[in-house]
């Protein structure tokens, strides 16, 4: 395998240079955008299976429409600087999930505002568009875990430096995580 080396300002001596696909899993808008999704959906999470007081679901209500829509500008900024670089991808698996994954989220989007505006709790039409809201939210989870599954497991086969590329995915993933419970724990604490 070849390996493209870098010489170093600071002297003569070669190191392998990180590739962009290893780079971009240590993206910190990759690292905001999945923090905030996952504390989207484990927020949602709570409202949907936690009993709690009428008052207490409202601050949780609260939150998670807040954290959600923090996260949707940091997203729609991911989303189009990476379709328009994987945009000739398009028809590998991986990105056909990801295609569909998005899809998944405008569908959790657009029935989540109808939520928190002018529908009417406890109404027909109200726990219909929950349903919606629910079933869009979970099915873009499972999308998007497998589209990153894939393109981790891409990036992972074709990176020329395993240990790093394995150190890059892990870091995504890692970052994710503590984000999203450094907000959830944030959340708990304040209800």
């Amino acid at each position: 395998m070849l390996v493209r080396m870098k010489l170093h300002a600071a002297g003569p001596l070669f190191t392998p240079q990180k590739s962009r696909a290893t780079q971009r899993w240590r993206s910190p808008l990759l690292l905001v955008t999945l923090g905030g999704l996952l504390f989207a959906l484990l927020s949602g999470a709570t409202l949907l299976f936690m009993p709690m007081s009428p008052i207490r679901r409202d601050f949780w209500v609260f939150a998670h429409w807040t954290g959600a829509l923090a996260t949707i500008a940091p997203y729609a900024l991911y989303q189009l600087r990476h379709y328009a670089r994987v945009r000739p991808f398009v028809m590998r698996a991986p990105y056909r999930v990801g295609v569909h994954a998005f899809f998944m989220i405008c569908g959790t989007l657009l029935t989540g505002l109808p939520l928190v505006t002018p529908l009417v709790a406890g109404t027909r039409l109200y726990t219909m568009v929950d349903l919606a809201h629910i079933f869009f939210g979970f099915v873009f989870v499972l999308l998007v875990s497998a589209h990153l599954a894939l393109v981790g497991a891409y990036t992972l086969a074709q990176e020329p430096d395993a240990t790093a590329a394995r150190a890059a995915v892990r870091h995504a993933l890692i970052g994710m995580c503590l984000i999203a419970l450094a907000l959830l724990y944030a959340t708990i604490r304040s209800s």
